[in-house]
């Protein structure tokens, strides 16, 4: 199993817009730098929709601001529109990555992002009960991986 500050859940947030996500996102990777990080996850928006699946976003990020490299799930209470092109958000995966990260760190996050292809792992996500259930599938997701390399 990966250590236990690789993923991080957050169930049932409370967030009505994108403004309020990108902040949670940045305050969380490091708070004293949240501005300049919220401005990159702007910048990688304007690149291209970050929308992955129905209901699924996975916005990421790579900065020498970023505290640790791990991997965020946000589950939001409601879903959200956050533009015509990302309507009804529920889960926001996000990709944390520490500018010069170390290969092994590289390999575990690109060997979990394999798992986003899997659409019934994106439904057990959005649907897992609680936090535990939700750590569970992850762990699935994790020990999966590590058997088909």
């Amino acid at each position: 199993m990966m250590n236990d500050n690789f993923f991080q859940v957050f169930l049932d947030q409370p967030f009505k817009n994108k403004e309020q996500i990108q902040r949670f996102i940045a305050e969380f990777a490091n708070q004293t730098e949240a501005q300049e990080l919220i401005d990159l996850l702007k910048q990688r928006e304007k690149a291209g929709n970050t929308m992955i699946a129905e209901h699924v976003i996975l916005p990421h990020l790579e900065s020498a601001k970023i505290k640790q490299s791990q991997i965020l799930f946000i589950r939001l209470t409601e879903a959200i529109d956050l533009d015509r092109q990302t309507p009804a958000v529920r889960l926001i995966i996000t990709i944390l990555l520490k500018r010069n990260e170390s290969q092994e760190m590289k390999k575990k996050i690109a060997q979990f992002t394999r798992r986003l292809a899997d659409d019934d792992f994106l439904e057990d996500l959005l649907h897992a009960e609680n936090a535990q259930h939700f750590y569970q599938k992850l762990s699935i997701s994790s020990d999966f991986g590590r058997l088909s390399n």
